[in-house]
């Protein structure tokens, strides 16, 4: 549910901090997260709770500390954007990572915020890729755009393959903003899944990300890794960059 404060101006936002990027085509830079509360999905592997703790917004500094700075919610843009000042002192970040929850959701605030954020950093979505009727005033200002596909026999919802060739297209089409895909996979994905990609890909140069979904108590991968093998195997004869990689921030136990 979209917290309904939540204006043009302000946001409901979880948490901040500068941190290493632990997925996808960018894993290992350093970024500044910026995490939205609240998604209107609700994947099975899911890790990341909805709202902080505190219901508040907490921001880690200096980074690594495990201290806490709090801001009343939904926080301010002249708010986030002081906080982002402040922490691009630290570690020289590539970019600025807007995650979730799902960030979408609040299209008009990043509206207004983005302009503001990206002559100074490239900006970076990670989405869900299923609502493409909330990306096209967000899209202009987004330099990075990390879509999921999602597969139903890994989040135990519904297939949204439709809404993720339009959310596709309508990105690809925007040449300003870099796009690559991320699917994360359980041990039991399906054909008609691998088939989906095909379909809604339909760039065979869009890099492809093999995420293996990773269990939340023991942090250990539960896709083998001939199945790893096969699914890579099986995307590579359609696309030209295709690669399997873990949640690495977890193994480096950074936020």
């Amino acid at each position: 549910m979209v917290n309904s404060h939540a204006t043009e101006h302000s946001a409901p936002v979880q948490e901040v901090f500068s941190s290493i990027q632990g997925e996808g085509l960018y894993a290992g830079h350093r970024q500044i997260f910026v995490r939205f509360a609240h998604c209107h999905l609700h994947c099975a592997y899911c890790d990341t709770p909805m709202t902080s703790a505190s219901g508040q917004c907490e921001v880690e500094t200096p980074p690594g500390s495990n201290q806490r700075v709090l801001y009343e919610n939904p926080v301010s843009i002249e708010t986030l954007l002081e906080i982002i000042h402040e922490l691009r002192l630290y570690g020289a970040p590539h970019s600025i990572s807007f995650t979730g929850g799902e960030p979408l959701l609040y299209h008009r605030f990043l509206s207004a915020l983005l302009p503001r954020i990206q002559p100074v950093l490239p900006t970076y979505i990670e989405t869900s890729g299923t609502q493409p009727e909330l990306l096209k005033p967000v899209l202009p200002f987004v330099s990075i755009m990390a879509m999921d596909i999602k597969f139903p026999s890994a989040t135990g919802e519904a297939s949204l393959f439709e809404a993720h060739r339009e959310f596709y297209e309508l990105t690809r089409l925007h040449r300003e903003t870099g796009l690559f895909i991320k699917l994360v996979v359980g041990p039991n994905a399906l054909e008609a899944e691998w088939q989906a990609v095909e379909k809604i890909v339909s760039d065979p140069a869009t890099p492809i990300f093999i995420q293996p979904v990773t269990d939340l108590v023991s942090r250990q991968v539960t896709v083998s890794a001939s199945d790893l093998l096969r699914y890579q195997e099986r995307l590579s004869r359609h696309f030209e960059h295709v690669r399997v990689l873990p949640q690495t921030h977890k193994m480096l136990a950074v936020l």
